[in-house]
């Protein structure tokens, strides 16, 4: 199932929802002093564009980002040592968070590096996979809950009344610093594609995982730095946890209520981010809604180049999400006036970012085992 949403009338962009020039200096300085060995690749796969009909696809690949799994360490990290910088957190202290695996590691890896605690609180529905590796982190874990959004609310009522540091990745009413120094440090992301790329590079489209939206606003707002014209964003999401969509058709911060029966994990959200969601909205060109067979047929064309020369990506369910929903949107005979007005061409550009490696191995093995990706019919 396909579902696209092309907001007619986006609102102006308001420059008070950007990333200031301070803010931009510190990221930079911080990206700086890491060095080039952290950077995650930009991969040309011409199969894939082939396959859609596409001039060029570049995945961004966030399979291994400093150590771990995912993308998620590029924004919990520098907002852990922005923290201690600012002296909001210390040494010793515990550090909180909800997951559905991946940033629950980040934040994990970041105390244990700087010497805190960590308490990383997960819904029951977090494969067993995803919580080991929060644990092999030094981290104790708390499952609670059905749904992240359950985990969240524990999280920071255990914070409040412990006197916990919460490191959240999504935000609500008074807590919108640490979600902002982490928003920013994925915008970072832009730069380095930006980087990879010959002057005069842009692509005319970039595909990013939904959640709750923190990624979406950083590379959204990461591009409106780096281009005087930026691409059109798209975001993609599981069809039954679509909030950024069903939020993008109210024009405010709206509620998912499930049941959310996608194995998509990282994308498994109910409530949008009210700040990532108010900084991305005006950046968004698209939304689309994907169920989990494309996402598997994307992870599986990923891992299966058909040529021994093309680089192979090893991408989970999540992060095959953005170039199943480019491979929809192609596909689809119900989207053709969504890709003619995100002017998708034979001729485009497009970047997928592919936001997570194999974070669940039995769940990726058997998408691997269930036989060769489905003939696709892209659009001309």
């Amino acid at each position: 199932m396909i579902r696209a949403y092309l907001p007619a009338d986006r609102p102006h962009v308001q420059p008070g929802l950007l990333f200031s020039r301070i803010e931009q200096a510190e990221r930079d300085r911080y990206a700086s002093a890491l060095g080039p060995s952290v950077v995650t690749p930009l991969v040309d796969r011409p199969d894939l564009a082939r396959a859609l009909n596409l001039g060029q696809i570049w995945v961004k690949d966030e399979t291994h980002r400093m150590g771990l799994p995912a993308f998620k360490l590029l924004g919990a990290r520098f907002a852990v040592a922005t923290l201690l910088a600012r002296r909001r957190i210390t040494p010793g202290c515990t550090l909180v968070c909800a997951s559905e695996g991946n940033h629950g590691r980040a934040v994990a890896r970041a105390a244990r590096e700087v010497g805190c605690q960590a308490r990383i609180y997960l819904s029951h529905a977090v494969a067993t996979p995803r919580a080991d590796a929060i644990a092999s982190e030094g981290a104790v874990v708390v499952r609670v809950g059905a749904t992240y959004d359950e985990a969240v609310r524990h999280a920071a009522d255990d914070a409040a009344r412990e006197g916990w540091a919460v490191v959240s990745d999504t935000s609500w009413d008074g807590y919108e610093e640490v979600p902002r120094l982490i928003m920013l440090g994925y915008s970072q992301m832009v730069h380095e594609m930006h980087a990879q790329q010959p002057p005069g590079w842009r692509p005319d489209v970039i595909a990013v995982p939904g959640g709750v939206g923190g990624l979406l606003a950083g590379v959204a707002l990461g591009a409106a730095e780096v281009w005087a014209s930026p691409p059109h964003i798209v975001c993609v999401e599981p069809d039954s946890a679509a909030c950024l969509m069903a939020s993008a058709r109210t024009g405010a911060p709206t509620r998912v209520d499930g049941p959310f029966t996608t194995e998509m994990g990282g994308l498994r959200c109910g409530e949008v981010s009210p700040l990532a969601f108010a900084m991305a909205a005006p950046h968004v060109a698209g939304y689309v809604t994907i169920d989990d067979a494309w996402g598997a047929c994307a992870l599986r064309m990923m891992a299966r180049p058909p040529e021994v020369s093309l680089t192979r990506v090893e991408a989970g369910l999540s992060g095959a999400a953005a170039l199943a929903g480019l491979m929809a949107l192609r596909s689809g005979a119900d989207a053709a006036h969504a890709c003619e007005a995100l002017r998708l061409t034979g001729k485009s550009t497009a970047v997928v970012i592919a936001s997570e490696g194999v974070t669940d191995p039995p769940l990726w093995a058997r998408l691997m085992g269930e036989g060769e990706s489905p003939a696709i019919t892209p659009a001309t």
